[in-house]
């Protein structure tokens, strides 16, 4: 149940066996960069097939700016970052890392009822078991008028951080996020993204000969070759029907005042 860190196709597992993903060469590679985590996120920034558009960005950021001192802010599945570089930003996630505030599991979450003001949860909630217990969590402990920001994932392989369980459409975030008022959903890493990864991890099937050590290596090294390509969704995200094989929504949404 963590963050961006763990879920990003930089270091994505492929359908093994939790003990070869947790014992495999991105894996190991993972572990070290987290405990850099500015080099990790400039690394996933450069690499990562996933590009996050800059509108998104923006409207994420002017929403941040209304929510200045004496704000409760959570980012829930933090990893080892302060998200957009805000440290006021309360830090929850599984693992103790440098960055996290709290150490706690989001399906029980240590903080009172109605006492917080924004939640972000960055690409997260796939890898819990049962994600609307979770919403239903940060329901709880949101203020009334109170606001998340979440990123959910569509077209994206397989990733495990230890484990992977869901997907979601347009349609299916909004019955998701159904207890929250005002719900805005927009497409937040676009078609490139999403075709850019598969194609990634196909190649890397094809050229591993069923190796994880292989496959760990074309992988990293094809996402280094390719990543100049998701600059396309710069454009492809206004195209109509883009958000069919959109790579991932972010959701925008209320709690009732």
């Amino acid at each position: 149940m963590r963050g961006y860190d763990g879920a990003h196709p930089l270091f994505s597992g492929d359908r093994f066996s939790e003990e070869q993903v947790l014992s495999g060469f991105q894996w190991r590679l993972q572990n070290f960069l987290k405990s850099h985590g500015r080099i990790y996120y400039l690394l996933i920034k450069l690499f990562s097939p996933v590009f996050d558009h800059p509108s998104s960005q923006r409207k994420i950021r002017n929403l941040l700016k209304t929510y200045g001192e004496g704000s409760i802010i959570l980012n829930l599945g933090s990893g080892p970052s302060h998200y957009m570089g805000r440290e006021d930003i309360v830090n929850i996630d599984l693992s103790p890392y440098r960055e996290v505030d709290i150490v706690a599991d989001v399906l029980d979450l240590p903080i009172g009822s109605g006492t917080v003001d924004l939640i972000i949860n960055v690409a997260m909630l796939e890898h819990v078991v049962d994600p609307k217990t979770v919403v239903d969590e940060m329901h709880r402990i949101l203020k009334g008028g109170g606001k998340i920001v979440c990123f959910l994932p569509f077209i994206q392989p397989f990733h495990a951080a230890p484990n992977d369980f869901q997907r979601w459409t347009r349609e299916g975030i909004g019955r998701l996020f159904s207890c929250f008022d005002h719900v805005e959903i927009s497409m937040g890493c676009g078609p490139t993204s999403g075709m850019l990864w598969v194609v990634q991890e196909w190649l890397s099937i094809l050229l591993s000969f069923g190796s994880k050590t292989l496959h760990d290596i074309f992988f990293l090294v094809l996402m280094v070759c390719t990543a100049p390509i998701k600059i396309f969704d710069t454009f492809m995200v206004k195209l109509p029907y883009a958000e069919k094989i959109a790579s991932g929504f972010y959701v925008i949404g209320q709690k009732r005042k």
